[in-house]
C-alpha cells in the first residue's frame, strides 16, 4: 500500500490557496453551547467562561455564539440533531426568521412568527406543535441563527467498495513518449530559463504520470534527448538537482511558496508551468 504523506498546517494552506479553495485560519474565540443557551448568558461575551470554539474571524460579524443542535424539531429546515447552528444576538426579528430562544429557562430552536397579536415559535417538523409565547412567563430571544454548520457525512462503506470496484475494471491512461513529447512542445516557450525544466522533471515523477524515477536526472535528460534529438534544449542535470530541495522534492501539487528554492512571481510561474505541463498529459 502506498504511504500516505501529511502536511504542515502552513504546507496545506498554500496547498488549497493555490488551488482557490480560500481557506481561513481559525483565530477568533467564539462561545460554544452544547446544552443549550443559559438565559443569564452575558451581555459581554468576554465575560463567559465556559467553553470556546475558534472560528475564521470573518464570521464575527455574524456570530455571537454557536449552538449544537439537540432534537429533530427543524429537520424539515435542513437543521438536523447535532449540526451546529451560528447565532447573533438580535434587537428585533422578522417573521421567518430562525431564533434561538429561552422559554422559562428552557432553550429552544423554532422560527418566530406573529399572527393575530401573538408571537409563536414554529417547528419544522409535523411531529411538534407551534408554541405560543403568552403561555410562559419568561421569554427572551438570545438571537436569530445566521448559518448552520452540518457535521461532516461520510460514505457507506458498502458505496465506497462498489466504486472502487468499478474504477479497477477500467484501464488507466497510459502516458506515452509520445504523448509526452507533444505536451513538451505545447509548453516550452515558457520555459524560459534552463533551471525551469525541472517543473517538466517533477510532472513526470508524479505516480500517475510515471515515466521517469525521483533522482534519476540522467534519464529525464536521456528522454528528452530521444524525444527532441533535432533540437537542442538546455537541460542541465546540475539544475535539475539543485532544484530538487526542500517542498520541490514532493509532487508540484505540494510545492510551498515559503519552503521552495523561489519564491514570489517565480515560485508561481514554476508552479504554473508544471501544472500546465501536467494537463496537458492528461488532456
Amino acid at each position: 500500500m502506498k504511504d500516505i504523506e501529511f502536511i504542515e498546517e502552513e504546507e496545506a494552506f498554500c496547498l488549497l490557496e493555490r488551488a482557490g479553495w480560500k481557506p481561513e485560519r481559525l483565530d477568533a474565540k467564539i462561545p460554544l453551547f452544547t446544552n443549550g443557551v443559559p438565559a443569564g448568558y452575558p451581555e459581554n461575551p468576554g465575560d463567559y467562561d465556559g467553553e470556546y470554539e475558534l472560528v475564521p474571524r470573518s464570521l464575527l460579524k455574524d456570530c455571537d455564539f454557536i449552538v449544537t443542535v439537540r432534537g429533530d424539531s427543524m429537520k424539515d429546515a435542513g437543521i438536523d440533531n447535532g449540526d451546529d447552528v451560528v447565532v447573533k444576538k438580535c434587537e428585533g426579528y422578522d417573521d421567518g426568521d430562525i431564533v434561538v430562544a429561552c422559554l422559562d429557562g428552557e432553550t429552544t430552536l423554532k422560527t418566530i412568527c406573529d399572527l393575530d397579536g401573538e408571537t409563536w415559535l414554529v417547528p419544522a417538523n409535523d411531529a411538534y406543535k407551534p408554541i405560543c409565547l403568552a403561555d410562559f412567563q419568561k421569554v427572551y430571544i438570545l438571537g436569530k441563527v445566521t448559518s448552520i454548520r452540518k457535521r461532516p457525512m461520510k460514505t457507506p462503506y458498502s458505496a465506497i467498495q462498489k466504486r472502487l470496484k468499478e474504477a479497477s475494471r477500467q484501464p488507466r491512461r497510459e502516458i506515452t513518449e509520445s504523448m509526452v513529447g507533444n505536451a513538451i512542445g505545447q509548453v516550452a516557450a515558457d520555459i524560459k530559463v534552463g533551471r525551469m525544466w525541472f517543473c517538466i522533471y517533477s510532472v513526470l515523477c508524479e505516480p500517475d504520470v510515471g515515466m521517469i524515477q525521483r533522482g534519476d536526472y540522467e534519464g529525464f535528460k536521456a528522454l528528452i534527448d530521444r524525444l527532441f534529438p533535432d533540437n537542442y534544449f538546455d537541460v542541465n542535470v546540475r539544475y535539475i538537482s539543485v532544484m530538487d530541495v526542500d517542498s520541490f522534492k514532493k509532487g508540484f501539487r505540494l510545492w510551498n511558496e515559503h519552503n521552495s528554492p523561489v519564491q514570489g512571481k517565480r515560485f508561481r510561474d514554476y508552479y504554473r508551468l508544471a501544472s500546465d505541463f501536467y494537463d496537458m498529459l492528461m488532456k
